[in-house]
């Protein structure tokens, strides 16, 4: 780990719980929905409009990496079908993305951003929407990477690729940390970075892959591979 430079973490479910932020999110965007436009809500239960994104994106592969181009154009689609103009598609969409961003930390993400911060420069690199820098993590943040951004979804290596070309960073200059086997650590391995896996739920390496050389339980763990007091 000598030749680390950035520490680049993955968003969801790796500094914050992905679930209970989206179905906030999703509550907030139903109740905005169920006020201006109740025609939608009479019609579509929040399972139902959730189906439709999903068969959209199965039908619009191009739409997959960009969750917030996703919405919006499912958005417009309920606007067609109810025959209505397309004004208020962006309030709806902000309603979600707003309460999308209002996140609840894992109780040692900012201990441990803290201690790594006078040491290497961080980053965040994140197949979902949310914006580090809208949360109240921002100031511990040099650079932030999305799939929307690179035009493709981890573990496609093209947001590393993005990273190191926004950083000037070399890939083995780069450590990533990840909860998502798939996503976050062959990802990392595909662009020939290092990487930590965070198996926060101790659940055990699930590929049929080799194992990752260093695990950690929590960010704690990052300290001690890291070697920071």
């Amino acid at each position: 780990m000598n030749n680390i430079k950035l520490i680049c973490f993955d968003l969801d479910d790796t500094l914050w719980p992905c679930m209970p932020t989206i179905h906030y999110a999703e509550d907030i965007y139903y109740q905005w929905l169920k006020q201006f436009k109740p025609a939608i809500t009479d019609k579509y239960s929040p399972t139902a409009l959730r189906e439709k994104r999903r068969l959209l994106r199965d039908r619009t592969p191009t739409l997959g990496h960009d969750m917030s181009k996703l919405r919006i154009h499912s958005l417009y689609e309920l606007a067609d079908e109810f025959n209505d103009d397309k004004d208020w598609v962006m309030g709806a969409f902000e309603a979600f993305y707003q309460a999308r961003q209002q996140v609840s930390f894992f109780e040692d993400v900012e201990p441990v951003l803290k201690k790594i911060k006078p040491h290497y420069q961080i980053a965040a690199a994140t197949n979902g929407n949310a914006d580090i820098y809208s949360t109240k993590l921002a100031g511990y943040f040099d650079v932030s990477v999305s799939a929307a951004e690179a035009g493709h979804s981890k573990p496609d290596p093209a947001m590393f690729t993005l990273l190191q070309q926004k950083t000037g960073f070399d890939a083995d200059e780069i450590l990533h940390v990840g909860d998502h086997p798939h996503d976050d650590i062959e990802g990392a391995r595909r662009a020939g970075v290092p990487h930590i896996w965070l198996d926060r739920q101790i659940t055990g390496w699930p590929l049929d892959k080799p194992e990752p050389a260093n695990t950690a339980r929590s960010l704690y763990d990052l300290l001690q591979i890291l070697d920071i007091d």
